[in-house]
C-alpha cells in the first residue's frame, strides 16, 4: 500500500491493515470502547451541540483508535463517538494507529490540547500526569505540547491546588484559564476565601478584576504598619508642622493622607505640588 493514510474501502483492505499506523476507515460503533484513561473528565459535556453539527455537515475529523482485545480502543475523539451514537449512526470515520502503550495518554492531551477541549483543571491535571509519567521537566514539558514553559508552569500550579479549593471553583463556575491562574498566586498569598466570596457575589467577573484583587491584596501592609499618626512626619521635607493630618496610609505605591478638613486637604495639595522635587 503506497500511503498510511489512504482510505481502506474493502473489508480484505481493513484486515490486512488493522497494523498499519496511520489507516483511516470505516469502523461499526459496537467495535469502538472507550477509554478508561483520558484527560477529558466530564466526557458527555456539549454532545447535543456536536452531534447537531455533525447532522448537518458530517464527521469532520476522524476519531483516533487503536486496536484492543476483539475491537478499537479510543485514544482521542470520545466525545465525537458519544454524538454519533446519540445520532443511531452505525459507523465511523476512525485513524487507527499503533504506538507504545505510554504513548497514548501523551496523543490524547496533545489531541486535546489542540482542540481547546479540555477545561483549566482537566488540563492541569492531564499535564501533571504526562509529566510524572515520563518524568519531563517544565521545559521539556512545554515542547512535547507545543506550549511555552511558562504556559505550561503556570498550568501545572492549578493541578497544586487542594481539592477544596479546586471544589469551590467548580461549584462557582470558574474554569477559564487565565481566571484559575490568578486563583493560584491568590491562594498562595492566603487570600482565596475573600477572593471566592466576591467571586459568587459578582465582585469579581474578569481577569482583570481578578488581577485588580490580586494587587491589592500583595499592596495591603500587615495591619498597623501602613498608618502613622499626625505626631509623626514624613520624611523631609515634612509638612506636618504646617498642616496637621490625621493619618497617613500606605498601599503599594501609593500614599494616602487623610486631613481634618477639605481645607487642610487644599492647601496639602499646594504644598505638595510645589514642593514635590524636594521629596527624596
Amino acid at each position: 500500500m503506497s500511503s498510511k493514510l489512504k482510505k481502506l474501502g474493502t473489508l480484505a483492505d481493513v484486515y490486512q491493515a488493522e497494523k498499519l499506523d496511520g489507516t483511516i476507515t470505516k469502523i461499526r460503533l459496537d467495535k469502538i470502547h472507550p477509554s478508561e484513561i483520558q484527560p477529558r473528565q466530564n466526557r458527555t459535556v456539549g454532545i447535543e451541540d456536536l452531534a447537531a453539527s455533525i447532522a448537518i455537515d458530517g464527521l469532520l475529523s476522524p476519531i483516533v483508535v487503536t486496536r484492543h482485545e476483539k475491537g478499537y480502543r479510543i485514544i482521542a475523539g470520545e466525545r465525537r463517538y458519544h454524538a454519533l451514537k446519540s445520532l443511531n449512526a452505525q459507523e465511523a470515520e476512525c485513524r487507527i494507529i499503533s504506538r507504545e502503550e505510554r504513548d497514548y495518554y501523551r496523543i490524547a492531551i496533545i489531541e486535546n490540547l489542540q482542540r481547546e477541549n479540555l477545561s483549566a483543571q482537566e488540563e492541569s491535571q492531564a499535564l501533571k500526569r504526562l509529566k510524572t509519567q515520563e518524568n519531563y521537566s517544565d521545559a521539556e514539558l512545554a515542547q512535547i505540547v507545543g506550549k511555552s514553559r511558562n504556559y505550561v508552569t503556570e498550568i501545572l500550579g492549578i493541578a497544586s491546588l487542594p481539592e477544596r479549593i479546586l471544589e469551590d471553583c467548580r461549584s462557582a463556575g470558574i474554569d477559564n484559564k487565565n481566571l484559575m491562574i490568578q486563583v493560584v498566586q491568590v491562594y498562595k498569598k492566603g487570600s482565596f476565601d475573600v477572593f471566592i466570596k466576591e467571586y459568587r457575589e459578582g465582585r469579581i467577573k474578569t481577569v482583570k478584576e481578578a488581577r485588580n484583587f490580586l494587587g491589592k491584596e500583595q499592596g495591603d501592609a500587615p495591619k498597623g504598619a501602613g498608618e502613622k499618626t499626625r505626631s509623626q512626619e514624613i520624611s523631609s521635607p515634612s509638612i506636618s508642622a504646617s498642616i496637621p493630618f490625621e493619618k497617613i496610609e500606605r498601599a503599594g505605591s501609593t500614599v494616602s493622607l487623610t486631613f481634618a478638613s477639605s481645607d487642610m486637604a487644599s492647601k496639602a495639595e499646594a504644598w505638595l505640588k510645589k514642593n514635590s522635587n524636594k521629596i527624596k
